[in-house]
């Protein structure tokens, strides 16, 4: 299981329903290594400090606001969903690439170009497959702990 943080921000109804808003904060995995003033990825990654995430998550009794909670997701589905997210699109753009090469004689630009297109529609199909193959409800983190204010 993959372990975050979250704080609660805002309680509210959505469609009838109530849900909690719940803010993570991303940080960077180079911000822990002890070489990251010497290494040019943490430089990098300074530049582009720690990034918030925002999501609703269905209201279970005793939440409040400003409530921090331990989030879990399993390992399982977060493998499953990076795959298909990195690696169909890429496919899209490397059999384009392929293909077109194969099949047509283009120059070097335009072949990156149609390829491109071809990824941008990889993304596309990728997500329609992700929302059948992962319902909403299978995706969600459990709460596991509520750690207080």
């Amino acid at each position: 299981m993959i372990s975050e943080t979250g704080k609660i921000i805002a309680i509210e109804e959505v469609g009838g329903e109530m849900v909690a808003r719940v803010e993570c904060i991303s940080k960077s995995a180079c911000s822990s290594c002890h070489n990251n003033n010497d290494c040019g990825v943490g430089i990098v990654s300074k530049a582009f400090s720690d990034k918030t995430q925002h999501f609703e998550l269905p209201y279970k009794k005793g939440m409040v606001v400003e409530q921090f909670i331990e989030l879990q997701i399993s390992n399982g589905n977060l493998i499953k969903s990076a795959s298909l997210i990195y690696l169909l699109p890429l496919f899209f753009f490397i059999g384009s690439a392929l293909l077109l090469k194969s099949v047509f004689t283009l120059n070097e630009g335009l072949l990156i170009t149609i390829s491109t297109i071809v990824a941008a529609f990889g993304f596309f199909v990728t997500r329609l497959i992700a929302n059948r193959l992962f319902p909403s409800q299978q995706t969600k983190p459990l709460i596991t702990t509520k750690l207080g204010k």
